[in-house]
Formats: C-alpha cells, sequence, structure tokens
C-alpha cells in the first residue's frame, strides 16, 4: 500500500506540472478537459517508466529459461520488453499534449535530460559501458 500511495504522489506531482503547463499556455476548459485522460496517463507512465528502469538498470537483457520437457533457451527479458512498450505509449501520448501548446512552451513541457525516461537502447548501452 506505502508504494501504491508514493507511484501516486509522484504521478500527482507530474500531473500538475504539466496541468500548470496547460493553463499557463491558455488551454481553455473544454480543451483541457479533454486533455485531461492524456494528463493523468502520462504522469503515471512516466512515474512507472522510472521505476522499471531503475529495477532493469542492473538486469541481463537475455534470461535463461526452461519450460520442462525439454525446453530451454534464451529468451529477451520481458522487462525490457515491457519497458519498451510503455515507453512507446508514453511518447505518443506526450505528443498529443505537446501538440496542444503554443510553440513557445513547447520546449517547458519536455521532461528534464536527467530525469527523462530512457530508451531500451541507452540502457543496454550503459550497461555494457559499465
Amino acid at each position: 500500500m506505502k508504494a501504491e500511495n508514493d507511484v501516486k504522489k509522484r504521478a500527482n506531482r507530474e500531473k500538475n506540472r504539466l496541468r500548470r503547463l496547460l493553463e499557463i499556455a491558455g488551454i481553455g476548459k473544454p480543451k483541457s478537459d479533454i486533455l485531461l485522460p492524456v494528463v493523468e496517463n502520462v504522469s503515471w507512465m512516466r512515474v512507472k517508466l522510472d521505476d522499471i528502469r531503475d529495477e532493469i538498470k542492473n538486469s541481463e537483457i537475455v534470461i535463461e529459461y526452461n519450460n520442462g520437457g525439454g525446453q530451454k533457451g534464451v529468451r529477451e527479458n520481458p522487462a525490457y520488453t515491457a519497458y519498451g512498450k510503455l515507453w512507446k505509449a508514453y511518447m505518443s501520448g506526450m505528443e498529443k499534449i505537446l501538440a496542444a501548446l503554443p510553440e513557445d512552451l513547447q520546449e517547458e513541457a519536455k521532461p528534464d535530460e536527467e530525469a527523462k525516461p530512457r530508451t531500451v537502447l541507452e540502457l543496454v548501452r550503459e550497461k555494457r559501458g559499465a
């Protein structure tokens, strides 16, 4: 339950940041109400991407499996696959939010480089360099 509250708090901080940008941009009530589900989901995905990235930072890219009956081998780690799919959904949502903003505010809405979730490829390269 504590972890769930932490996710909610962090997602709410991100949601509030994005909503403030929409307000600053002068996005009216009807449009901001339409964008609210996108903002909420993007905020949640941002938190989950941060969490997954921390979990897979030290994990293997491929893992061994043994299904029994002589079926064994190596497969891609499902955590990396999940991260990639979540990243694509996050970016799609961010594109929708950014498209609603005037150009001068689009740059401000982008996540910080340090805090920005990274792609699986970046994580792999970082791991290989370590």
